[in-house]
Parts: structure tokens; C-alpha cells; sequence
């Protein structure tokens, strides 16, 4: 269950993030983050002082082992997207229907130009 304190800086973030440019909202971004960091460093600094010296050191290595995790297998896949975008890690499949257009890098489309029927 969430507390107050994790409550309230998510309604600010939420709050902050429907009224800012997308500049604004990276701020908000980043104070949203600062302030649960320091939330779970708290959290896991009371834990292991409240813990017996052994099992605060198997608390340890299971705390770094899973920090470890988490660096290899969620780092950023370098997908990025700027406004309007979207961006996708792994396959993608597209399908043209009813006229569309699918592309795999820049489209143009030009009406026909009058002139003599061409084949």
C-alpha cells in the first residue's frame, strides 16, 4: 500500500506533468525520480539497520545481485521516439490495407500529374 508521502508526489507529478510542455514535464520527470529515490533509499536503509548482521549481509547480496539484473536486462534498447512517435524494441509487423502506405524509412507520395496515360 502506498503512503502519503508516495501518494502525494505522484498527484504532483500528475498534476504537473497534464499542465507543462513536454520541457516542463521532463523536469517533473526528473523531481518525480529524485523523490522516490530517495524514498526507496530510505526504505532499504532501515531494512538492513533493522536486520541481524547475517541475514543484513545475504539482504545485501541479494539487494546488488538484483540491482545487477536490472542493469542488464532493463537498460534502454535505444528505441526512442520524439513527439507524435513511438518507438518499438523488437519485431514490428505493418500492413497496408484500404490504400494506406507502409514504409521502412521515408515516404512521399505525389498526386499524378495531368497529362497522357502512361503504363
Amino acid at each position: 500500500m502506498a503512503g502519503p508521502e508516495v501518494t502525494a508526489v505522484v498527484t504532483a507529478a500528475g498534476t504537473d506533468l497534464a499542465q507543462a510542455s513536454d520541457e516542463d514535464a521532463q523536469g517533473a520527470l526528473e523531481r518525480v525520480r529524485a523523490a522516490q529515490s530517495l524514498s526507496w533509499e530510505t526504505r532499504f536503509t532501515d531494512l538492513l539497520q533493522d536486520l541481524p548482521e547475517p541475514e543484513r549481509d545475504e539482504a545485501v547480496r541479494a539487494l546488488r545481485s538484483l540491482v545487477e539484473h536490472v542493469r542488464q536486462h532493463a537498460s534502454g534498447s535505444g528505441a526512442s521516439a520524439g513527439t507524435g512517435g513511438f518507438a518499438v524494441s523488437g519485431d514490428v509487423a505493418m500492413k497496408a490495407t484500404n490504400g494506406s502506405v507502409v514504409a521502412n524509412g521515408g515516404v512521399r507520395v505525389d498526386p499524378p500529374k495531368p497529362g497522357p496515360v502512361q503504363d
